[in-house]
Parts: C-alpha cells; sequence; structure tokens
C-alpha cells in the first residue's frame, strides 16, 4: 500500500510540474496526441454548428457502412486510450501497432474529408486539418 501511496505522489509531483512518466523519446508523441484532440474537438464543434449529425453520414469504407461519427470515436478511443497505454507499455512492437492504428484512422479519417456527402465547407476544413494532423504522426526513436 505504501508503495502505491509513493507512486500516486510522484505521478502528482511530476503533473504538477508539467513532467511525464513517460520516456522522453516519447515527448513529441504526447505533443502530437494533444494537438490531435484539439483538431478532433474543432471537427465535432464544425459539424454542430452547421447542425450535422455525424451519425447520418456514411460511407462505405473497406466493405462496410462506416458512419463519421464511428470513425470520430475511434479516432478519440485511440488517442485517449491505446496510444497512451502503448507510451506505457515501451515495447519494440508499440511503435508499429502505433503506426498501424493512425494509419487505418487516416483512411476512415482522409475518405470523409473527400465525400461529396460532406457540404459544410467548414467540417470540410476541419476534417482535411485532422487529416494532415494523422499523416504527420511523429516518429519513435528506439532505445
Amino acid at each position: 500500500m505504501i508503495r502505491y501511496t509513493r507512486a500516486v505522489i510522484q505521478a502528482l509531483r511530476l503533473t504538477l510540474r508539467g513532467e511525464s512518466l513517460s520516456p522522453a523519446r516519447f515527448r513529441p508523441l504526447e505533443a502530437w496526441i494533444a494537438q490531435t484532440l484539439k483538431l478532433l474537438a474543432q471537427a465535432e464543434k464544425a459539424a454542430a454548428k452547421d447542425r450535422i449529425d455525424p451519425a447520418a453520414l456514411q460511407l462505405k469504407l473497406d466493405g462496410r457502412p462506416t458512419s463519421l461519427a464511428s470513425a470520430l470515436a475511434m479516432l478519440r478511443h485511440n488517442l485517449l486510450d491505446v496510444y497512451p497505454r502503448l507510451i506505457r507499455l515501451d515495447d519494440p512492437h508499440s511503435p508499429t501497432v502505433l503506426q498501424s492504428s493512425n494509419l487505418n484512422d487516416q483512411y476512415r479519417v482522409a475518405q470523409f474529408a473527400a465525400a461529396d456527402d460532406i457540404r459544410s465547407p467548414a467540417l470540410r476544413r476541419a476534417l482535411e486539418a485532422l487529416n494532415a494532423q494523422l499523416l504527420n504522426l511523429p516518429t519513435i526513436d528506439a532505445e
């Protein structure tokens, strides 16, 4: 129990100082995740502002109907859950898993950004900015 209390106190001190427990080589990725989350929120706000229901916008991707809402939800899940878990895991396969997950997310966002069904210029610009961000995943140096 004391060990866990010390770990929580150490994590809190690092957080207050703006530091992280993750290795330094992951810091560019953490900044990229934060920026991607901002762009994702902007896309969702653009849809809401123009009264567009992301669940109603559907494309057939890889033979399956996929809604914009699902594509954005999958991206959010990866950014908030999967990628941080891979950073904490920090094994030799983490960068490959991260890159393949990002490639899937980028593919879906790119398809929606180019879709004729997106008639809102603000939403299209937001999706294009999100797509550009996903294309610029930082490389993770091996230790």
